[in-house]
């Protein structure tokens, strides 16, 4: 009989392996795993209905938020499906345990106006408002997550295609278009600012002062300052901008399923949280503007 170590380490190995996550992805799932299995004390084989039912009280004795008790219990589920398909269980524990319903919180989007003065609050000549400047309008343009942003190479570019290259989550690729602003703001980059930040011969695309590639604290850091420079009253972070590109490309007839694509994302129920925005958007707009509003 295996001992709790070593089933998570081949539930680990089958993540990392066969579902290639992201070590961020297969961290949290490892956490969840071991806590749950600490506290019930129990092997896997000993698992009862009713322990998880347990740990579940537990959970929300605590204080644990819906999101994390839902996302603590979609590891387990996980974990046990894993190890019926190896043929070590029979039946789950987890048989008609529901999640906890979760509200879809709707994320910030800053209307077009205000990008503009997002982006046009790093109008300097200096080496890293050039950088910064590319970047802003990438993330917009293009509608990258951080990770995707800071992960370009050189090699990515297709500048005389109009595309980019693009690794999201789970290592998968995927091809973006590259709007006019973007593409200037790259090839102003890549000419002037990027040569001089090059000291290391580096085939990233987004570098430091150092020839390092930039960080993820470092672009944070970065767009803070531009936040705060535009004005903008409302609480913003770089992810604002990806949600922006998703909602205005809808609210000007864009498909769900062409959004989806542009966005990586795997299955378009994520994708149908923007829906809801569009329709706020209309709404608003017959609110201001018919006659019977």
């Amino acid at each position: 009989m295996k001992n709790n170590k070593e089933v998570v380490k081949e539930f680990v190995y089958y993540l990392q392996a066969e579902r290639e996550l992201s070590p961020n992805t297969v961290s949290a799932y490892r956490r969840d795993i071991f806590s749950f299995l600490e506290e019930t004390v129990k092997g896997i084989n000993d698992v009862t209905r009713d322990n998880i039912l347990n740990y579940l009280s537990l959970l929300q004795s605590r204080g644990y938020s819906t999101a994390s008790i839902a996302r603590k219990l979609s590891s387990l589920r996980m974990f046990f499906r894993f190890y019926i398909g190896e043929g070590l269980l029979l039946e789950s524990p987890m048989s008609n345990i529901e999640s906890p319903r979760l509200k879809k919180k709707l994320p910030t989007v800053l209307s077009p106006s205000d990008v503009d003065k997002l982006i046009e609050s790093v109008n300097g000549t200096s080496t890293f408002s050039i950088r910064d400047r590319a970047i802003l309008e990438l993330m917009y343009g293009s509608g990258l997550r951080i990770s995707e942003v800071l992960n370009l190479y050189i090699e990515d570019l297709f500048l005389k295609e109009d595309f980019i290259r693009v690794k999201g989550k789970g290592s998968k690729e995927r091809i973006v278009p590259l709007g006019s602003k973007a593409k200037s703001a790259l090839m102003k980059y890549l000419t002037t600012a990027r040569t001089e930040l090059d000291k290391n011969s580096s085939t990233h695309l987004f570098l430091t002062r150092n020839g390092n590639r930039l960080s993820r604290t470092g672009l944070w850091k970065n767009f803070r300052k531009y936040a705060l420079r535009s004005g903008i009253m409302k609480n913003i972070t770089p992810h604002t901008l990806r949600h922006s590109f998703a909602t205005h490309l809808l609210e000007r007839g864009a498909s769900l399923r062409t959004v989806q694509l542009l966005l990586g994302h795997s299955d378009i129920s994520t994708t149908q949280v923007y829906t809801h925005i569009d329709r706020s958007y209309l709404r608003n707009v017959v609110s201001l503007y018919h006659p019977r509003g």
